[in-house]
């Protein structure tokens, strides 16, 4: 089975910038460019995550400095 495992900076520029770079393709030996819309959604959902855990632990920060 051609290919190998790739590692990725779980970043939405790590990604563009690996498909700039025809990355994925390259790393893990494919004669085509892989569809890599999975691996953006899930970029997607990660920084949607983050960005909302974030305001809730500034909130609980705020409220025990309050106490």
């Amino acid at each position: 089975m051609p290919g190998r495992g790739a590692w990725l900076t779980p970043t939405v520029e790590a990604y563009e910038l690996a498909v700039k770079r025809r990355a994925f393709r390259r790393a893990l030996r494919l004669d085509r460019e892989p569809d890599t819309s999975a691996v953006l959604d899930h970029l997607h959902g990660l920084e949607a995550a983050q960005s909302g855990g974030h305001q809730d632990t500034t909130e609980q920060a705020e409220r025990l400095m309050d106490n």
